[in-house]
């Protein structure tokens, strides 16, 4: 009954607390990665007590064959670690799209805003020289009128002589 839950792969045991983890190379998200195996012996723990006899953790897995599983609250222990990690994990990536992308958001403000800037610095630059063109002309105009000025005032300067 299990087995079409669980993934059936598994890692070989660790060698010091006779673990086994799950294989997470599983393909499917839904599948639950934890797998205790049925062939497994009873792992032994020593509870606080001053006895300090070993004690078993057996629990009925409810697999079709009605073998046992055993858990070792070491074992539970790093498995709700390993999901609390994996949660936090996912959290620290979502938080680093959400990061991106916001980062993405203002590089695109500040390229619209740069492009809009560049526009306007463009359209005053050509103000500027059709300005200039203007100044050109004005002065260059001056000079033809204080010239005729002159000019003017040497003739009424002569017509004041005679």
């Amino acid at each position: 009954m299990l087995s079409s839950v669980f993934p059936t792969a598994t890692i070989p045991s660790d060698g010091f607390f006779g673990t086994t983890f799950a294989n997470w190379d599983s393909t499917d998200t839904h599948e639950n990665p934890w797998v205790y195996p049925t062939s497994q012996e009873p792992v032994l723990s020593f509870s606080g007590s001053d006895d300090s006899t070993p004690k078993t953790n057996i629990s009925n897995s409810g697999s079709d064959d009605g073998s046992p599983v055993v858990v070792n609250p070491i074992d539970e222990r790093k498995r709700r670690r390993m999901i609390s990690n994996r949660e936090s994990a996912r959290r620290s990536r979502m938080r680093k799209q959400k990061h991106l992308e916001n980062l993405r958001n203002l590089v695109n403000r500040h390229k619209s805003g740069n492009r809009e800037l560049m526009n306007r610095l463009r359209l005053a630059l050509h103000h500027g020289q059709i300005l200039g063109k203007e100044n050109v002309r004005l002065r260059s105009e001056s000079v033809m009128l204080r010239q005729k000025l002159w000019d003017l005032h040497q003739v009424i300067a002569c017509m004041d002589m005679q």
